[in-house]
């Protein structure tokens, strides 16, 4: 099967945003960054009754080189449709890990660690609001981001808040069959 039509269903894919920028999505499954939460930062926007697709399960990985610096960052979640009206949208907040994230996209010399520090969870929030600013309506149910890495170096609000977009824009997706080019247009075309 050609790349560019692959099934959005295979577990793990490699992207190339252009510009030197990659990413990786993870669909029906997450990768291995989950990690327990110190605090939950919960917030809830209306939604439409259905969610399209039925992905329940994603997180997705970026690397953004700028220069002399570049931004990093993986973010995952669970969404649990419902018929409510409403998304409710938990953000876990994780203690301080040592537990290092192997082969990471980060530069080398970046140390990526599990878990989402207090800083970047209102990025993810705004992240949200973005995707739904950008789009008709939400799915109604339950997001739950609890899986995410950060990188001493390449880490940043802005990338956490595009990922959570990204997110929110993929378990809305119409269908589970999005080739890489359709998933390449749910990322922005700068991250700033």
């Amino acid at each position: 099967m050609e790349a560019s039509r692959r099934s959005s269903a295979t577990p793990m894919r490699n992207l190339d945003l252009g510009k030197h920028r990659r990413a990786r999505i993870w669909t029906g499954e997450l990768p291995d960054a989950e990690c327990p939460s110190i605090k939950t930062l919960t917030h809830f926007v209306a939604a439409k009754a259905q969610s399209p697709s039925g992905l329940t399960l994603a997180a997705i990985e970026v690397f953004v080189p700028l220069g002399p610096r570049s931004m990093y960052g993986l973010l995952g979640g669970r969404f649990e449709p419902d018929a409510t009206g409403q998304l409710n949208i938990d953000v876990n907040i994780s203690a301080a890990t040592e537990r290092l994230f192997a082969d990471s996209l980060a530069v080398k010399g970046d140390q990526v660690r599990v878990g989402l520090p207090a800083e970047y969870a209102q990025a993810v929030l705004a992240g949200v609001n973005l995707a739904k600013g950008e789009m008709n309506a939400l799915a109604s149910g339950k997001l739950s981001f609890d899986c995410a890495t950060h990188g001493a170096i390449g880490s940043c609000e802005a990338i956490y808040k595009h990922l959570a977009a990204v997110l929110v824009k993929l378990f809305n997706a119409a269908s589970l069959e999005l080739s890489d080019d359709e998933l390449v247009k749910l990322f922005p075309p700068t991250f700033s």
